[in-house]
C-alpha cells in the first residue's frame, strides 16, 4: 500500500514540475523564437528592404572616425609598427620567452618590451620607429649583465622574421587620431 502511495507521490509531482514549467506566462523570447508580434515589437528580427540596407550602412559610416572605403591590405613597406607587439610575442615563443611588461614612450616611437625566459633569464627588446622605408630597428639585451648576445642575436632575427610575416597578412590603415 504505502508503495502505491509512493508511486502516486513521484506522479503527482512529476505533473507538478511539468505544469509549471509550462507555466511561464506572456509572450516568448521572440529572438529565440524568430516571432514577430507586429510593428511595435522592439525585439523582433526586421528584414530589411534594399533601400533600408542603404540608410544603415550610411548611418554606420557617418559614425565611423578615419577612412571608410579603404579595405584591409598587406604592409606598404612589408613591415607595420603596430604589429610590434605580437610579433614580439611570435618570436617569444620559439625561445619560450612570456612578455613581462610592454611600454610605449609619449611619442610612440620607441617601444620597450621585457620578456622572461622560462630558465628565469630577462630579456629586453627595444624597437625604435624610423622613417620608411625601414619602419623600425630592433635591438635586444639577454642576461642580467647583457651576457648572451648569441641569444639576443637570435631572438632579433627570429623578431624580424615575425615582423614580416605579419607584414605580409592583411592589416588597417593606422588612424590619425589614434
Amino acid at each position: 500500500m504505502s508503495y502505491i502511495r509512493f508511486i502516486s507521490f513521484i506522479s503527482a509531482l512529476g505533473f507538478f514540475s511539468v505544469f509549471c514549467v509550462g507555466c511561464g506566462g506572456g509572450k516568448p523570447n521572440p529572438v529565440a523564437s524568430n516571432i514577430s508580434y507586429g510593428a511595435d515589437d522592439e525585439f523582433a528580427t526586421r528584414i530589411l528592404d534594399r533601400s533600408d540596407r542603404r540608410e544603415v550602412i550610411s548611418i554606420m559610416k557617418s559614425s565611423v572616425v578615419g577612412p571608410v572605403d579603404d579595405s584591409a591590405y598587406p604592409a606598404r613597406f612589408g613591415v607595420r609598427w603596430n604589429d610590434v607587439h605580437a610579433a614580439a610575442i611570435a618570436a617569444g615563443a620559439k625561445f619560450e620567452l612570456a612578455v613581462l611588461s610592454f611600454e610605449a614612450d609619449s611619442e610612440n616611437d620607441l617601444k620597450t618590451i621585457e620578456l622572461i625566459s622560462i630558465r628565469e633569464i630577462p630579456v629586453k627588446l627595444l624597437v625604435r620607429r624610423v622613417a620608411p622605408p625601414e619602419i623600425y630597428t630592433a635591438s635586444a639585451t639577454v642576461g642580467m649583465f647583457d651576457d648572451n648576445r648569441k641569444l639576443a642575436d637570435e631572438f632579433i632575427s627570429a623578431f624580424n622574421a615575425s615582423m614580416l610575416a605579419f607584414g605580409k597578412k592583411s592589416g588597417w590603415p593606422e588612424l590619425k587620431n589614434e
